[in-house]
């Protein structure tokens, strides 16, 4: 295997297993980054014992980060406007798999559309996601550039079909793009540079990450209402997919507010060598849509 290469496991999911082993802790890490398989380019200094170029994250994941500290008003109205539904991501043509899961009867109503976000939100992207959020926000503030870099590979890697690696690859790309345009950051061109070096395409996660840091927004409330706006999408998804009422799909995502919070505080802890997810049935359904029939959605 080729140095720098990162590899990931799919595994493929009959119908038969029920959906309540598919999203959730009964089922170990569905995707994760295969041991060793990627050192990182400039290995940092051994760490808990680990040996030098270890596939490991370059910074401690205690310390280091902002926390749940206070936002400024100023900062709050950039967060609320990058991550508002006009800003130009192309976020209302995604449904990160539950077209499908409409067309497959998995979600039926208000309450499966919640439970199967709840899956997203705890076991799935939003886990991996998060985590790697919090890697890159941190890697800013501290001015790593190297660890940096390491979400950026990361956060491209960690997808478990080619709709959802579209579906975060198109979204990170245009929100550096509308951000660059419109809401000029002093440092991004830095950042920019260390993107272009790893070759790879920004998640969206990590780009919000970078944009929330560069502006001082912690990475506690930033990664709220990241995981927020991701939730808010989807649901809008699922209320044109299943259909629902626009009541009933407030109600979803008023559920879904604790969910929101209590992923946004894992991830905040969590350490990296458990990135992974654990939300099968999202990505058994993420990889049948590539071949559904009709389809309203990218993903």
């Amino acid at each position: 295997m080729a140095m720098g290469m990162i590899t990931t496991t799919i595994i493929r999911i009959p119908t038969a297993i029920p959906i309540p082993i598919l999203m959730g802790t009964t089922i170990p890490t569905v995707i994760r980054m295969t041991e060793g398989a990627c050192p990182h380019p400039n290995p940092p200094p051994p760490r808990e014992g680990g040996d030098l170029g270890e596939d490991r994250h370059p910074l401690p994941r205690s310390g280091g980060g902002s926390g749940w500290g206070p936002v400024s008003a100023t900062h709050l109205t950039k967060l609320l406007a990058w991550l508002s539904p006009s800003f130009p991501v192309g976020g209302f043509s995604y449904s990160h798999g539950i077209e499908a899961a409409v067309e497959q009867g998995l979600v039926r109503d208000r309450d499966t559309l919640a439970r199967w976000m709840d899956g997203i939100l705890r076991h799935g992207a939003g886990r991996t996601d998060g985590m790697l959020f919090v890697a890159a926000h941190r890697a800013v503030l501290a001015g790593d550039e190297a660890a940096f870099a390491w979400a950026v590979e990361r956060a491209d890697a960690m997808r478990a079909s080619s709709e959802t690696a579209l579906e975060s690859r198109a979204q990170g790309q245009a929100f550096l793009i509308a951000v660059r345009a419109a809401w000029p950051l002093e440092g991004m061109e830095r950042w920019d540079r260390v993107i272009a070096d790893t070759g790879r395409p920004v998640a969206y996660a990590v780009a919000v990450a970078l944009a929330a840091a560069l502006i001082g927004v912690p990475e506690g409330p930033a990664l709220s209402a990241y995981l927020h706006a991701v939730a808010a999408n989807l649901v809008s998804a699922g209320v044109r997919l299943v259909p629902l009422g626009q009541t009933d799909g407030q109600k979803a995502l008023a559920a879904l507010d604790s969910v929101v919070h209590s992923a946004a505080e894992a991830a905040l802890t969590a350490p990296l060598d458990d990135l992974g997810s654990r939300a099968m049935a999202v990505d058994w359904t993420s990889m049948i849509h590539e071949t559904q029939y009709t389809r309203l959605f990218r993903s």
